[in-house]
């Protein structure tokens, strides 16, 4: 009795763990699929991308790229040997500093 019992215990468990594990790995599905939404909608999708546009507006040779919360920060070597260190958001483009 005890045997039959346990394994009823066991099988319980075992189910349980299962279905906890699928819920898991749906949640997770659905995480990765709203963080790739959540890139396609932004206008600068990579530390190369920051880099070019931050090039583009300043001139001179690119340093250091950071990628911060809700952007990069780009240091640049103008061709007069100023360094300057703009940001780039990654959501909507848009250069400031550098002045």
């Amino acid at each position: 009795m005890k045997i039959a019992q346990l394994l009823i215990f066991l099988l319980t468990i075992t189910f349980s763990l299962s279905a906890t594990a699928q819920g898991s790995f749906v949640s997770t599905i659905g995480t990765v699929k709203a963080n790739q939404q959540a890139k396609q909608r932004l206008a600068v999708k990579s530390s190369k991308q920051a880099a070019q546009m931050a090039k583009g507006r300043y001139g001179g040779k690119v340093l250091k790229v950071q990628k911060q919360k809700s952007g990069y920060r780009v240091k640049l070597i103008k061709n007069d040997g100023h360094i300057v260190s703009v940001f780039v958001d990654a959501k909507s483009g848009r250069i400031s500093g550098g002045h």
